[in-house]
């Protein structure tokens, strides 16, 4: 009876006991902590790993912008492919890039060939006021690997910078260091309307002028390094521009002219027709060409003066002889020397469109090409009077010229010297020249 009693009791107590425990609540949320922490960690260790992600992309598209704001300034100096890249690929690494240094890892395409199209609706693809660079880096994943069949994450970056704005200008030194890269003396009288004169020249004097008895009327001057001018000088701007950005040079893309089957006929109306690419040619190493008579030159043609010797070649003009010609690029490679003098005149226009659009008398990059204009009555020349050579010195002097709406003459030179009386007109809006811009900015656009 006691036994069962007991056993009774027993059981009642073991229930209690099981309710009892079953009722309690204490230590509950160390039992639910346990269980979540791993999840709480991981989410932590994979949000942390994520928000590093966005803050290397926001860095890296911080080089890139600096990227292409770098390339943009040596788009705007004129430069070549490889140091607007080497410029570009510098900034970025300066400004914290770690990625690789060529494709696909960094790109810089000028003009651009991939870009998208911006904001405002404007494609940048082939226009070469723009550049785009596509940058590319790699992140090991750490915690996110366990969730990923690759072991690194990819950041993107791009941007496209625009050289914009800027001044017109009608005449350019590109010498890097002469003084007097652009020099004015004498009685000369140059009147410019609507247009700058600059000189590339990092020269304490890279514009001078010599006297008092000569006038130079232009909106502005400008000068990467500074200028020495005197009174002679009636600008628009308040002051010279000094320690300017460099100019480009507007025609440094385009491609000199091949030669054909050449003669070494000295008489330019003898020059054999090369075909349909309408271009005729004179090749040889010594007496040069001169125009012993009135010439007119066939139209929509492209004259190539090749100097195939060492010592430099003449091409004058003397006496009451005129050249002339419409739509005609005369080209001249090797050393030359281009002179007119006496009562001889160059009347030409340069062709606007096709693949020469705006150049009518041009000299080689790679070789000393010097036009001297002293004849009487000068030259009139509507178009690019062009030799980009360093070493390349355009003397314009020629006497009062006039031109029409939508004429003008550009001089573009290693240096360029006025004496006598020199008359511009900057109406460059169908002569089919390319524009000139000093002290151009560059921002981001996309």
């Amino acid at each position: 009876m006691e036994t069962k009693q007991l056993t009774a009791q027993s059981r009642a107590g073991a229930a209690g006991a099981i309710k009892k425990f079953l009722l309690c609540t204490s230590g509950a949320a160390a039992i639910v902590m346990a269980a979540a922490t791993p999840v709480v960690l991981g989410g932590l260790a994979y949000g942390g790993e994520v928000a590093y992600w966005e803050l290397t992309k926001r860095e890296l598209q911080n080089a890139t912008d600096s990227a292409a704001l770098a390339a943009g300034t040596q788009v705007r100096s004129g430069e070549n492919q490889t140091t607007i890249e080497n410029a570009a690929l510098k900034m970025a690494q300066a400004s914290g890039y770690f990625g690789g240094t060529s494709s696909p890892d960094f790109i810089v395409q000028h003009p651009p060939t991939s870009a998208p199209t911006l904001v405002d609706g404007t494609d940048p693809n082939g226009d070469n006021a723009y550049v785009y660079v596509i940058t590319k880096e790699s992140l090991a994943r750490r915690f996110t690997k366990f969730f990923s069949h690759t072991n690194s994450v990819t950041i993107n970056g791009d941007a496209v910078a625009k050289v914009e704005n800027g001044r017109p200008a009608c005449i350019l030194a590109l010498h890097p260091t002469a003084s007097g890269a652009i020099s004015t003396g004498g009685s000369t009288n140059v009147a410019l309307t609507g247009c700058d004169i600059a000189a590339n020249s990092i020269s304490p004097t890279a514009i001078t002028s010599t006297g008092n008895g000569s006038n130079v009327a232009a909106d502005c001057i400008s000068a990467v390094g500074n200028v020495s001018i005197n009174n002679t000088y009636s600008l628009l701007c308040p002051a010279p521009i000094v320690n300017a950005p460099i100019t480009g040079d507007p025609y440094a893309y385009v491609a000199e002219p091949a030669n054909a089957a050449c003669t070494s006929n000295k008489n330019l109306n003898q020059f054999p027709n090369q075909g349909s690419g309408a271009q005729r040619c004179y090749s040889g190493s010594s007496g040069g060409v001169s125009v012993s008579g009135n010439t007119t030159l066939a139209p929509n043609t492209t004259y190539v003066f090749e100097n195939t010797g060492g010592n430099t070649l003449s091409f004058s003009m003397n006496g009451n002889k005129t050249l002339s010609g419409t739509n005609v690029t005369l080209f001249f490679k090797g050393k030359w020397d281009i002179k007119t003098n006496g009562n001889s005149s160059i009347n030409i226009t340069a062709p606007t469109t096709g693949p020469y659009a705006g150049l009518a008398i041009w000299g080689s990059k790679n070789s000393e090409v010097d036009i001297d204009f002293t004849g009487n009555n000068g030259a009139f020349v509507v178009g690019a009077i062009y030799s980009p050579n360093n070493d390349s010195e355009i003397k314009y002097t020629g006497s009062n010229v006039t031109y029409s709406a939508g004429q003008c003459t550009q001089v573009i030179g290693g240096t360029v010297t006025f004496w006598g009386n020199s008359d511009f007109s900057t109406d460059c809006s169908s002569s089919g020249t390319t524009d000139i811009k000093t002290a151009q900015t560059i921002r981001i656009v996309g």
